[in-house]
């Protein structure tokens, strides 16, 4: 599984069901409805995100990971994140700065990231998701 796998999920009639939901919920509400899903999703074999932060004045996301195996929580920073949206295409989200607190992690993040294991775009498909990220980002 590839991390733009997680903005790239099928699409169907629930989705739609979903869109319409997600629409009505007050801000704090969406945002930890995506925390949630996270949680029972892309991180529940590694721990669970305790805290999502998204600032979009400043276009900031933080992250509180509280990983299998770690004493202390772990912090994720995103600084100067973008959503890219052209006339007839998909949104692209670009995540700008990555900072971890821990060292060797984030030495890490940056070597997959120079390498392009961790794209510096990724295009969201799917129209839920595209629904998500345009309302809390």
């Amino acid at each position: 599984m590839q991390l733009s796998d997680f903005f790239n999920v099928g699409g169907d009639l629930m989705d739609t069901v979903k869109i319409v939901f997600f629409r009505m919920l007050p801000r704090g509400a969406q945002i930890e409805k995506v925390r949630n899903e996270i949680n029972r999703g892309f991180l529940k074999q590694y721990g669970q995100m305790a805290g999502l932060v998204i600032d979009k004045e400043n276009r900031t996301i933080s992250v509180d990971l509280d990983l299998k195996g770690e004493k202390a929580g772990v912090q994720i920073k995103l600084s100067n994140y973008r959503l890219i949206q052209e006339a007839g295409k998909n949104p692209v989200f670009e995540p700008g700065t990555i900072e971890v607190s821990r060292e060797w992690l984030n030495m890490l993040v940056q070597a997959l990231l120079k390498k392009s294991v961790i794209p510096e775009r990724m295009e969201i498909k799917n129209l839920l998701h595209q629904t998500v990220v345009k309302a809390i980002l």
